[in-house]
């Protein structure tokens, strides 16, 4: 299926722009969401302290409309929250539609990929570089006459004279800015909404749809180069199918597993482009959800399913031979009971010394 993709964030080079020009206390908070035909939508406020607004060169908030696609942004003005002045943008663009402009480089990227079971939704957004926070002076010093300042610092200079850094300013510097960036609403905040449920996020899930990135703009060092999520939705046409195929098979109990089972990514789900003609192994499909619904009496949910991705199960071209062989190996077994005796003489081997 078709990726919608978006355009760079123009907005966040204007923020580290701000940062060094108002002294770091600004904040950005960018809302995105995909919608299931691959729509896209997206809310951001910039805010600045008025008083550091006031101090500054220029207008902060009047550039954030810059780099965005004329025609899809709907401007609710400006206002004052508190000690902030912020300014908001709601954006909306159909499929294969960009929020923002060529000029701007490739951030953030949604995408979607159709499977025989769901449909799988992605969003990647690198991690804006931060800037060089370290103030220091370079080239020849001089003092506030103009004068060549090398013989009032001798001390500092380094051994040609061409650079002077001002000892301990870097460091109380960088504090003051994290004390800054670290006060209430300032920073940079990102969250997006994708449809279905995220499987996957290295951000906070702070919903079953939606993931939320906190960016700390003055570290030099980020820990993410970039956001990223994924979701996925049931094809419920096809799993409504396949469930009834189960029932006609007199296995009516396997349904709601097999809905869990799609939802843990445990199930052969491969990518498609005609999901509706697809021909499906409901006998196969059986089997699975019995290995499944086995190991997770014994080892639980989270060791299930990486035994189980490991083995292949969930794979795209999974054999229906080696399936059975699985499912006979998990049946002529006592999981339960081999891994409650495991664990039990090695409790008491180690607490009893033995």
């Amino acid at each position: 299926m078709a990726s919608t993709s978006t355009g760079r964030f123009v907005l966040i080079g204007v923020a580290l722009a701000a940062l060094v020009g108002v002294g770091g206390c600004i904040f950005i908070d960018a809302q995105f969401a995909l919608a299931p035909d691959g729509s896209t939508s997206a809310r951001l406020e910039a805010g600045v302290l008025k008083s550091m607004l006031e101090q500054g060169e220029g207008d902060f908030v009047a550039d954030i409309g810059e780099g965005l696609a004329p025609g899809r942004w709907q401007e609710l003005g400006d206002e004052d929250r508190g000690e902030w002045r912020v300014r908001t943008m709601v954006g909306q663009a159909g499929p294969g539609e960009a929020l923002f402009t060529e000029e701007a480089e490739a951030i953030p990227q949604f995408g979607m990929t159709g499977h025989l079971l769901s449909t799988a939704y992605t969003f990647t957004m690198p991690v804006p570089e931060g800037a060089d926070m370290q103030p220091q002076m370079t080239g020849e010093p001089h003092d506030d006459d103009g004068e060549d300042a090398e013989a009032e610092h001798d001390d500092g200079d380094d051994a040609e004279g061409h650079e002077v850094e001002f000892e301990g300013m870097d460091e109380a510097m960088g504090e003051m800015m994290a004390l800054m960036m670290s006060s209430g609403e300032a920073g940079l905040r990102f969250s997006v909404a994708l449809p279905g449920e995220i499987v996957e996020a290295n951000g906070e899930v702070v919903a079953p749809d939606r993931a939320a990135w906190a960016i700390d703009i003055v570290n030099p060092d980020p820990d993410l180069t970039a956001l990223s999520a994924e979701s996925r939705l049931l094809n419920w046409p096809n799993v409504g199918r396949l469930g009834g195929e189960l029932v006609a098979m007199g296995r009516w109990e396997l349904v709601a597993p097999l809905i869990a089972a799609v939802r843990r990514g445990v199930v052969p789900d491969p990518v498609t482009e005609d999901p509706t003609g697809a021909d499906l192994n409901a006998e196969m499909y059986a089997q699975i959800i019995e290995i499944m619904m086995t190991l997770d009496v014994a080892v639980g949910e989270q060791i299930t399913d990486t035994v189980m991705q490991t083995l292949g199960l969930s794979g795209d071209d999974v054999d229906a031979g080696f399936v059975a062989e699985i499912a006979e190996r998990v049946k002529a077994r006592d999981l339960a009971a081999e891994i409650d005796g495991n664990v039990t003489d090695m409790l008491l081997g180690e607490l009893g010394g033995g």
